[in-house]
């Protein structure tokens, strides 16, 4: 996952270390490069470093014995919820106090105080400092990350530490059975409900966080979500499956969940996953900024899909496959929920319902063919 600061690419100015930007990026790839790296014992981290590129980040050293107080231009180089790690020209003394402001993704910037923990001679004049923050923050208000990334700021958490009531939705082969076994260790009071229909009509106020499976039975997982969040409900929701295509992707995009988890699952990462909201609670206006992240290009993309599905169901309607219609109006209503289109929504679900039943398409032929016009002139829509 990476965030490039727009300073990367607007400015030729320079930093403490008299780079300007192409040679700050020329360093970077020299620094990631293993085959310059000195051998190091492997570090156990508690949490995930993010990339995190500005080449004119400014820094205030505090007051010390060795130094006044002062203000320095640096490279930052990652971000992580305890600290950072910036590229510098000298030595700084581990334990000297900092203070910085950082750019939020909303255009805010938020103060950041904390310590200098290591200092590292990179070579040359490259020193590499490791600041360890006073507070933990939620990277995610200064990283934007597609939701696909599956971005998780814990490397490891502890299970004790995780409390809070979940439900998980869903019928995940490759989720269900596993979660009794790996939530073991934690206070976690968590219930299933195998199919999303069912889940709509449940009471969900009580629930600090909602796993929802791709794959929840009569409805997908993404289209449940639109509903629950078009019926009011903000709190954090995780989304999880195998994003095997293109299609999907958008999906998951525009499901409005706030991070999805890719399958298949082990113990260290479902327990990461879950504390990212439930060892921290995040701002409403953080989950909003985050679930609604999803691209204009995404959108896009979903109403070309519903014409390329017009056409489908136009060569099905010819040939009268019950089952085949069936199927393209299943993924018509999928992804008309997560483009809040209510009407085709109400006119696909009604359909599938029926064509379920009975297998009948000349008894919803007028239905079926408002369903191919709306699908048809999606794009001129949007």
């Amino acid at each position: 996952m990476k965030n490039r600061n727009t300073n990367l690419d607007s400015h030729n100015k320079r930093n403490s270390l008299g780079m300007t930007k192409q040679v700050y990026k020329q360093l970077l790839k020299k620094l990631d490069d293993p085959n310059t790296q000195r051998p190091t014992q492997p570090i156990k981290r508690a949490f995930t470093r993010l990339e995190y590129l500005d080449p004119y980040f400014e820094l205030i050293l505090e007051k010390t014995d060795h130094a006044h107080r002062r203000k320095i231009t640096v490279a930052s180089r990652n971000l992580s919820r305890g600290g950072m790690s910036i590229l510098h020209s000298n030595f700084i003394y581990p334990g000297t106090s900092i203070s910085a402001n950082l750019r939020k993704t909303d255009g805010e910037t938020a103060k950041i105080t904390g310590k200098v923990c290591r200092c590292n001679h990179r070579g040359g004049v490259v020193h590499e400092i490791g600041i360890q923050f006073d507070h933990e923050i939620i990277v995610h208000e200064f990283i934007c990350p597609d939701i696909n990334d599956a971005v998780k700021s814990f490397e490891k958490i502890d299970p004790t530490t995780l409390t809070g009531k979940i439900l998980f939705v869903g019928t995940d082969a490759s989720i269900t059975p596993f979660i009794r076994e790996y939530l073991l260790a934690t206070s976690l009071d968590f219930g299933f409900e195998d199919q999303a229909e069912d889940a709509l009509h449940k009471e969900l106020d009580d629930y600090q966080l909602l796993f929802v499976s791709l794959d929840a039975g009569t409805m997908s997982g993404p289209e449940y979500i639109r509903c629950i969040r078009d019926a009011g409900y903000n709190k954090p929701i995780i989304l999880s499956g195998r994003a095997k295509d293109d299609q999907i992707k958008q999906q998951i995009r525009l499901s409005a969940a706030d991070m999805f988890l890719p399958v298949p699952l082990t113990e260290n990462s479902l327990l990461c996953a879950l504390g990212e909201f439930l060892v921290t609670q995040w701002p409403e206006h953080t989950l909003e900024s985050v679930r609604n992240g999803s691209s204009q290009e995404s959108v896009e993309e979903l109403h070309q899909e519903l014409c390329d599905l017009a056409k489908v169901l136009d060569a099905q309607l010819q040939v009268e496959d019950s089952v085949e219609v069936y199927i393209t109006c299943t993924k018509i209503r999928n992804i008309s929920t997560l483009l809040g289109m209510k009407s085709l929504h109400s006119l696909t679900f009604t359909v599938c319902e029926e064509i379920a039943d009975t297998g009948n398409l000349e008894k919803f032929a007028e239905e079926l063919a408002s369903i191919n016009l709306i699908c048809k002139s999606a794009n001129k829509a949007a």
